[in-house]
């Protein structure tokens, strides 16, 4: 191999290196993502089942206003 053939190859394998960090660090920042919106999704999932919770709870109380009114209290 001449100087410059060594020169380019030794280029190659820096670049290639530098690659592969950066493919492993796009791997983890994909893997934290999908950790984040499976928790996200999660999250959203309790929000809704409250808020489905707090409907019933309104419901209640305002047919049970209702039906003081229709009684007089």
């Amino acid at each position: 191999m001449t100087q410059f053939e060594v020169s380019q190859h030794a280029k190659l394998l820096a670049n290639n290196e530098g690659q592969s960090r950066e493919i492993k660090r796009l791997q983890v920042e994909d893997k934290q993502m999908r950790v984040a919106f499976r928790d996200l999704d999660l999250y959203c999932g309790q929000l809704e089942a409250e808020n489905e919770r707090l409907k019933a709870k309104l419901a209640r109380y305002e047919m049970f206003e209702t039906a003081t009114q229709v009684w007089g209290y």
